[in-house]
């Protein structure tokens, strides 16, 4: 249930948001509270809901919304550890939450926070209007939390939260492009980890699964934010390197490698990394680019392991 009376917890932030803005004063005509939302109103809103389903363009459809409506300075929503949010920060607001409830009706139910903050306590007659718009604006955003859910679940790895290879491929044909038009390049890690099998074999699939998780998390701490992560599937991973070239290539390798040598977990099942790199030319297509940084990573392998190799 997401009904407003039910769920509202009215509270002052603590924690300011950023980008402190001063407040504009909101006049509300009190007279008009009995009505609300006309019909004309009403369709208007649910017309608004129905021209997309992708979560940040409906929900920043609805902060313009409601910061015309009501004193609404900002929105968050908040779903499985993520949060969209839209507005500024004001001093001395008030925050409004409301849980939302949504999935597939068969599978296992998802829970999500809707917070609205306003720069002074709501009338009732505005904490009428806002039930109004809530209510419509409520189906939209279910709708766009599941789709959303069920896409990452289209091209995430479950195991590790990086991206997976259909992913992959889709990234490095748009990076391509990108690079085409800006004439910047991009590098291609293939890593492999040394040693994983006898990891599964002696120790268990759910301790390989602890080393695949932990290096997921390696190399997520080891990128820019701009920079992606993907695992292929068993022991092999891909990292696509915005701006890069064969010196930054391997200085990202070297800093994956010396994270993997220095971690307890690695180095209790004596397992090490493999990396083969390479960088974008303009004469490259997916295929050729992968292959040569596969035939990179062969190298290292072949090589003696824990090494890395570019081509």
């Amino acid at each position: 249930m997401d009904m407003l009376a039910v769920n509202e917890v009215t509270e002052r932030t603590d924690n300011p948001l950023p980008e402190k803005t001063a407040v504009e004063t909101f006049e509300y005509d009190e007279k008009q509270a009995d009505t609300m939302l006309s019909i004309s109103e009403s369709s208007t809103i649910m017309r608004r809901m129905l021209q997309t389903i992708e979560l940040e363009e409906l929900a920043k459809s609805y902060f313009e919304l409601l910061s015309v409506k009501l004193p609404c300075t900002s929105i968050k929503i908040s779903f499985a550890e993520q949060n969209i949010f839209f507005g500024n920060s004001t001093q001395n607001a008030r925050s409004m939450k409301i849980a939302l409830d949504y999935g597939h009706p068969f599978g296992a139910p998802q829970h999500a926070q809707l917070t609205y903050v306003f720069s002074k306590v709501l009338s009732p007659g505005q904490r009428k209007l806002l039930s109004e718009i809530h209510a419509i604006y409520a189906l939209g955003l279910k709708h766009a939390l599941e789709y959303y859910r069920i896409r990452q679940m289209a091209t995430k790895d479950m195991l590790t939260g990086l991206y997976n290879r259909s992913h992959f491929s889709d990234s490095l044909h748009k990076l391509i492009s990108m690079s085409l038009r800006n004439e910047h390049s991009f590098g291609l890690l293939i890593l492999d980890l040394d040693n994983f099998k006898q990891v599964n074999d002696k120790h268990g699939h759910q301790q390989g699964d602890e080393v695949l998780i932990e290096f997921a998390n390696l190399l997520k701490s080891s990128l820019r934010d701009s920079d992606h992560a993907f695992r292929f599937g068993g022991d092999e991973f891909c990292c696509l390197l915005i701006d890069s070239d064969h010196e930054a290539n391997e200085r990202v390798a070297k800093r994956i490698q010396t994270a993997t040598a220095q971690h307890p977990l690695f180095l209790k099942y004596q397992v090490s990394t493999s990396v083969g790199a390479t960088t974008f030319n303009t004469d490259d297509t997916q295929h050729t680019m992968f292959k040569r940084a596969d035939m990179a990573l062969y190298e290292a392998k072949d090589s003696g392991k824990n090494l890395f190799k570019a081509a």
